[in-house]
């Protein structure tokens, strides 16, 4: 009897979840992605911001063709070990098929945009957007943050700095065009 109610319950769940994401489905970008032509900021390696709470940065990936690719948030002893695995491509294994790893960027002007799926402990994928300022082509300060619906506003105080990597993971993805 046992048996046959936790094979209920699997297949119960297993039937929900399918259909959550149709009924819930990951928010769309609201910006179109465009090539990054200009020289306001390096692409020839990546960005990070130290987390002021703990040995932590987070990194972010620019391309030429307008796309970002989140590169975790490794220790900063653990950072080596991160750039091994961005030149091999391990990363990239790990991280083309997940959608919070990816999004898009726009400068315009010394303004730079930056939108991108975030993870959720809801159902579906939120888009968030962070705005800020270009300070010098290998600095950019964010300065905001809000859902792409216009909700969850919240002030930051985010400056990120450049770090020249050849390596960079490949930019192809199924979720951006």
């Amino acid at each position: 009897m046992k048996t046959i109610f936790l094979s209920i319950l699997f297949i119960s769940l297993s039937v929900f979840m399918s259909c959550c994401n149709k009924l819930f489905p990951d928010e769309k970008l609201s910006i179109q992605r465009i090539d990054y032509s200009g020289n306001e900021l390096r692409v020839d390696g990546y960005y990070f911001r130290e987390d002021k709470s703990m040995p932590r940065v987070t990194i972010y990936f620019l391309y030429r063709n307008g796309i970002l690719l989140y590169g975790g948030p490794p220790m900063i002893s653990e950072i080596e070990k991160f750039e091994q695995e961005y030149a091999n491509g391990e990363w990239y294994t790990t991280r083309k098929n997940d959608k919070a790893s990816w999004g898009i960027f726009r400068i315009d002007g010394q303004n730079i945009k930056i939108e991108k799926w975030e993870p959720s402990t809801g159902i579906g994928l939120p888009v968030y957007i962070r705005e800020g300022s270009v300070l010098n082509d290998t600095t950019f300060h964010i300065i905001n943050s809000y859902r792409s619906d216009g909700s969850e506003k919240s002030n930051l105080d985010e400056v990120w700095h450049f770090k020249q990597f050849a390596n960079k993971p490949d930019s192809t993805n199924n979720y951006i065009k």
